[in-house]
């Protein structure tokens, strides 16, 4: 079968060709130098685009920290307490850290959960009873637990990779700070003392007086929580994408001949079908690598998860692939690169960033469909930050824009079809590129034109023609009165 590839079977195959050097074919030479050149331009434009808009969101991230805020809320109300607080609020504000705040509203470590839970970033709890439990320890009593003077409370669900990198580090950094303070502060005051060795406070207490514990209120720190949602959307974007361009260089005949309510609707269902059976996947994907239990803390992956987690998926896939395909319908084929480009890298970066640490500019993540379906996911799985109106709202309202743009696009393109303005494959007329078996409608105006000037010109005036047989005549006036 590999002789089909011989030399020998292609033997003077080659006589009627010539050196791409040749003078005959120095004009073809010279048109694709010139098309590669404007090939390398574009990508060049391609390149800077993605890597501006990714970098330019996550250059400036570890001095934008301040734009987080976290709070130090005091239940104690005791001189631990007080002085923790102080402690805290005195900690050095620098670019690279989040702002500490105090909140004077919640009253109890429960209230303080739920809120970190639905809006906050973050918390350091002074719990309530820290001043009377030093103190009885260090009048002498046998028992104290110092992890009982705060609690840390965090939320990786709400944005994992700000959580982990920021509010998790400034939480326990400030809490071992404030314990070694405390410490230094206590056991100086006690050598201060009239009679230090007539004392016999709690040791352990002296030395260690306040400790702390970590609770996580909506976890999300498992092993593939930062890029899972992030991943599983790309891998759909990027299968729809290879689908849409195949339906632009295939779609010429449907433009040509049928309908324009029937392709409106076709294209929309096609798309709507596609984002279905990929989201499918996706889900399926996710149940089998990590669930039905895949973290012991987060929530627990029922029936119902599985649907959400579909459906979510459907409506970033078909928005993405309504806003896609706009584009393709239009575009030349050295193009159709750079609205995927700056489609992926925006929609990646809104999942791995967060706006308090991105530029002004990147408020327009708030419009991703990645950061709409990904927060719906972080909520699904974990409970945490729940904003569902505003993202099922956005993407919804992107389908419905999508939707009535493509029926606009679609109008478009065929009207370019049935003109001859554009062939199958998208390059417009004047192009050494354009091939199309319809004729440029302006070029079917000039040739009736010149047709309607070539036929010979007709006399003016009426002919009139008499019948003999009657004798009327309208000619001599012999009406035959």
């Amino acid at each position: 079968m590999l002789g089909i590839f011989s030399w020998r079977r292609l033997h003077g195959k080659d006589d009627h060709r010539v050196s791409i050097t040749a003078a005959s074919i120095r004009g073809e030479v010279r048109n694709r130098v010139w098309d590669y050149l404007q090939l390398a331009a574009i990508s060049t434009v391609m390149i800077w685009a993605g890597l501006s808009l990714f970098f330019g969101g996550v250059y400036r991230r570890s001095v934008l920290a301040n734009n987080i805020n976290v709070y130090i809320v005091d239940l104690d109300g005791g001189a631990v307490g007080t002085n923790v607080t102080r402690m805290v609020l005195d900690t050095a504000v620098t670019p690279s850290t989040p702002v500490w705040l105090q909140n004077h509203d919640l009253n109890s470590v429960d209230a303080v959960k739920a809120w970190v839970q639905h809006s906050g970033w973050g918390a350091l709890v002074v719990n309530p009873g820290a001043s009377a439990r030093l103190e009885s320890a260090l009048a002498g009593a046998d028992h104290y637990n110092a992890s009982a003077a705060m609690t840390l409370i965090e939320s990786t669900g709400r944005q994992v990779v700000a959580e982990m990198l920021y509010v998790s580090s400034a939480l326990t950094t400030t809490a071992q700070a404030v314990a070694r303070q405390y410490a230094q502060i206590q056991v100086t005051n006690f050598q201060a003392t009239d009679d230090p060795a007539q004392q016999q406070p709690n040791y352990a207490a002296l030395i260690n007086p306040v400790g702390f514990v970590t609770v996580d209120v909506a976890p999300a720190g498992f092993t593939m929580s930062p890029v899972m949602s992030t991943f599983g959307y790309l891998a759909i974007l990027l299968s729809i994408i290879g689908v849409l361009i195949m339906w632009k260089m295939t779609s010429f005949p449907f433009f040509a001949r049928v309908r324009f309510c029937d392709l409106a609707l076709m294209w929309p269902v096609l798309l709507l079908g596609l984002a279905l059976v990929l989201s499918f996947y996706q889900a399926l994907a996710f149940l089998a690598f990590r669930g039905p239990n895949f973290n012991s803390q987060a929530l627990t992956y029922t029936t119902a998860t599985f649907f959400k987690f579909w459906f979510t998926g459907t409506a970033v896939a078909f928005s993405l692939g309504l806003w896609l395909f706009n584009w393709f319908l239009h575009l030349t084929p050295q193009l159709m690169a750079l609205p995927s480009i700056c489609t992926v890298i925006p929609n990646v970066l809104s999942t791995v960033s967060t706006f308090e640490l991105a530029p002004k500019f990147y408020r327009i993540m708030y419009a991703m469909p990645f950061y709409n379906g990904s927060s719906l996911i972080l909520y699904i799985l974990t409970g945490a930050h729940p904003t569902i109106g505003r993202n099922v709202g956005v993407l919804v309202a992107e389908i419905v824009a999508m939707t009535a743009l493509l029926t606009l696009s679609i109008w478009i393109r065929q009207i370019c079809v049935l003109r001859g303005i554009s062939d199958a494959h998208g390059w417009f007329h004047g192009s050494r590129y354009y091939h199309s078996h319809i004729p440029y409608y302006k070029d079917v105006c000039a040739d009736a034109e010149h047709q309607a000037e070539s036929l010979p010109p007709r006399r003016a005036g009426v002919e009139i023609v008499d019948y003999d047989d009657d004798g009327v005549s309208l000619t001599t006036g012999n009406l035959g009165v």
